[in-house]
């Protein structure tokens, strides 16, 4: 997810004296949530393709925090929006374009768990919270990771660059559980009923995922001040 220098996932953007040298990006995203995983792919592409340096951080956000259970990802939304077996093959096929189009594998076969302990790594990884976000994401949308697994969710982390043991170190504890419940909670008093949800330069709000030439846009219009 950061293929050029430009693009980083630290929360630090300033320089030593104080002055600020990177446009701040905060984006709120669920793991399970399609258009997160598509639209923050737009998000960096339009990040590395501006003349700016630019720090996204990952931000957590549980659709369904109170879940226990795992099980297929159409029985889920054919429950949640009453919907038909066709429907949501009709839908799932609108969004493996979309992530097609994204070079992202996106498969119907997936399988939802609760999220939270794979927010907890994203917040634990610090600096390489985007690439440990963007891993989990690929192999969830794959239909390879299970999001219930502490294995798993520790293989994808180190695929990102994180010690696998302190990943599941952290997935073994309960660290991080109150960074990412206050993350959500901040998504909510800033205005955010769902997501994805972004917030550039501490000024533009952008619900939903947006084209890469909207990001693009207000990327470069923050960067210049």
């Amino acid at each position: 997810m950061t293929s050029t220098n430009d693009v980083t996932s630290t929360n630090d953007v300033t320089s030593p004296d104080g002055a600020v040298t990177a446009v701040r990006v905060d984006a709120w995203a669920d793991i399970v949530c399609p258009y997160c995983y598509i639209g923050e792919a737009r998000l960096v592409a339009a990040a590395n393709a501006i003349d700016a340096p630019v720090v996204i951080i990952p931000r957590a956000f549980q659709l369904d925090p109170n879940r226990t259970t795992s099980e297929p990802v159409q029985e889920y939304l054919g429950r949640k929006f009453n919907a038909g077996a066709d429907q949501l093959h009709q839908q799932h096929e609108q969004l493996a374009a979309m992530a097609e189009a994204e070079g992202l594998p996106f498969v119907e076969n997936r399988i939802v768990a609760n999220t939270a302990d794979a927010h907890r790594l994203v917040a634990a990884a610090d600096d390489l919270g985007l690439a440990v976000r963007h891993a989990i994401q690929v192999g969830h949308f794959s239909g390879e990771l299970d999001l219930a697994s502490h294995e798993d969710l520790a293989d994808a982390a180190a695929q990102a660059g994180m010690d696998r043991d302190a990943a599941l170190a952290i997935l073994a504890s309960d660290d991080f559980a109150e960074d990412v419940q206050a993350e959500h909670q901040q998504a909510g008093e800033l205005g955010a009923t769902g997501v994805p949800f972004t917030v550039i330069g501490e000024r533009f709000a952008i619900p939903g995922a947006a084209a890469t030439e909207q990001y693009s846009d207000i990327l470069t219009q923050a960067a210049q001040g």
